[in-house]
């Protein structure tokens, strides 16, 4: 059954959050993968974004670490009812290879980063904690960041 954003406790919207940071470095690494030795600027850029992700990840955990006891409990963009931040294909006809191009992946990363941006922003104004506040905050900001140079990447 999912939850509203707003039904998530801190810890749950920070689990959440390092949920989606993960997920992401994956994809991005992936691409990178995928256009290595083909394009291998795109997989450069795939890759940087893959550690940028990475080190969001590891500031998320960071501060799980520092506010939590045990482990980051299991949640995903799966368990609430709004659209996050997962990059997905939306034609599974994209997965093959050779159709696929940068443009198109920059077009479907600088779609989540603005999903990103977005939840960062109402996980922001949704928790009480002041602390994790101002985290989100300076993560929408990052995200933000990401989807402006993404949008030149496009153009």
């Amino acid at each position: 059954m999912t939850r509203k954003l707003e039904e998530l406790s801190p810890k749950e919207m920070l689990a959440l959050a390092i949920s989606i940071e993960q997920s992401n470095q994956k994809a991005l690494h992936n691409f990178s993968e995928m256009f290595n030795g083909y394009d291998d600027q795109v997989s450069k850029n795939f890759a940087e974004m893959s550690v940028e992700e990475g080190r969001h990840e590891q500031i998320l955990l960071e501060k799980f670490k520092n506010m939590f006891k045990g482990p980051v409990p299991e949640i995903s963009n799966f368990d609430v009812e709004e659209v996050v931040e997962a990059i997905d294909f939306d034609d599974s006809e994209h997965l093959i290879f050779d159709s696929l191009k940068a443009k198109q992946v920059y077009q479907l990363a600088y779609e989540a980063e603005k999903r990103a941006k977005s939840f960062y922003e109402k996980a922001m104004k949704t928790v009480k904690n002041k602390e994790l506040a101002v985290l989100f905050k300076e993560l929408a900001a990052m995200e933000g960041d990401h989807a402006n140079w993404l949008e030149n990447k496009i153009k």
